[in-house]
């Protein structure tokens, strides 16, 4: 009886802090508005779930090459990467999906098809017209995917940088209603910042990138943006159907995927390119999920590489 009563003791006493927590300070404490997004600049698309922060560099001839970041850290991802694509002639797209960066956070559900319309709307608002080259890492990986599937006529080829395939989880406590806000409140976005830092470590942006990430993190709307991802499966979904039907079509498909990747596993891997038997695959050795950030040049050239190799008009 004596521990009965002790577990319902703590039990309270881990809600009273949990709640207390909650109610404390909210670091969500500003909106992105005109002000915020004139003073970080940056070029702004108004769609129909909400405005899009985007990038386009590199000649304006050159072939477009669309960059989609992952789940949690927004488009900085490419800085290492973008600038050497654009250099080989290359015109390179970079966004941030809803939720992410200088994007707004909708109220809405953060599910694959939300994003696979972000991507599509976003090319109609910039007069888009030809197939592009995607190329998609971690969650953007399977944001490609999805979009590839839905709408292979706008895809001139495929790059899939340790995507999502299946496997990964979503704690079921974070599916509660009120108990999933809270804990995401309290723990998650901490948790989600920490993980981002550590794919920074030792690179020569570390500093600037965790500021940002920081920085979107205290915009109204960035919770509730990563909590609904979590609940509908679009961090942690089976994007497996996608994949079959890319394994159906004609577009070149590239795998970039490196072997201490903790996150996206061999088996997950493997069980890509047997959907897809025609894509390439290249790993690079040393790296792990981090291997945008801190293998950049080895990416950059591997996507180079097949760009160069694939149909269609080639880059100066």
């Amino acid at each position: 009886m004596r521990r009965k009563w002790l577990a319902v003791i703590l039990a309270a006493a881990t809600c009273v802090l949990l709640i207390g927590a909650y109610l404390g300070t909210d670091p969500e404490n500003r909106d992105i508005d005109e002000d915020v997004r004139a003073v970080w600049g940056g070029s702004y698309t108004a769609l129909s779930r909400g405005v899009t922060h985007y990038s386009l560099d590199g000649p304006a001839d050159g072939r477009l090459v669309v960059l989609v970041h992952g789940g949690t850290i927004p488009m900085f991802t490419w800085d290492d990467v973008a600038p050497r694509l654009a250099s080989d002639g290359y015109r390179i797209l970079c966004y941030d999906m809803y939720g992410r960066g200088y994007s707004d956070r909708p109220r809405a559900v953060y599910d694959r098809q939300l994003f696979q319309e972000q991507l599509d709307e976003l090319l109609d608002a910039m007069d888009v017209r030809e197939p592009v080259d995607l190329v998609g890492y971690s969650h953007g990986g399977g944001v490609a995917a999805d979009f590839a599937a839905k709408f292979p006529s706008r895809v001139r080829s495929l790059v899939l940088i340790s995507p999502v395939v299946y496997g990964l989880r979503t704690p079921t406590v974070l599916k509660v209603p009120v108990l999933g806000e809270i804990l995401m409140r309290v723990r998650g976005v901490g948790t989600v910042t920490r993980r981002a830092l550590g794919q920074f470590e030792g690179t020569p942006n570390a500093q600037r990138h965790a500021e940002l990430v920081a920085e979107q993190a205290a915009y109204r709307g960035f919770r509730a943006s990563l909590l609904s991802m979590l609940r509908h499966n679009a961090l942690s979904g089976d994007y497996r159907d996608s994949l079959t039907v890319i394994g159906k079509q004609e577009f070149p498909v590239m795998i970039i995927w490196g072997p201490l990747d903790r996150e996206i596993t061999e088996e997950a891997i493997a069980a890509a390119r047997s959907l897809i038997p025609r894509a390439q695959y290249h790993a690079v050795a040393g790296a792990g999920h981090d291997i945008v950030f801190k293998k950049p040049e080895h990416v950059a050239g591997a996507i180079e590489d097949f760009l160069r190799s694939s149909d269609g008009p080639q880059a100066p």
